[in-house]
């Protein structure tokens, strides 16, 4: 454990008020539902329906950057 931070601790998170907001907003649900709602979350399903997550364009994509396919396998797709 370190002795000294690299900044101090706000008052919020010494008062442990963040906390308490995680914590109820998860036992709420709110937080699941953000997830889903979010722009960049809805843009990421927009290009799953569209089809640049599929194996011949990550193939392309991955091809024009100059990487290519090794013995392991294609591109490994990062979850």
């Amino acid at each position: 454990m370190k002795l000294f931070r690299y900044r101090k601790p706000s008052l919020r998170t010494l008062s442990g008020y963040t906390r308490v907001k995680r914590r109820a907003k998860r036992s709420i649900g709110l937080s699941q539902f953000q997830a889903v709602t979010r722009p960049t979350r809805i843009k990421q399903k927009l290009k799953y329906e569209v089809g640049l997550y599929s194996a011949p364009v990550r193939i392309a994509r991955n091809t024009s950057k100059g990487r290519f396919p090794s013995f392991l396998g294609l591109f490994k797709f990062k979850k």
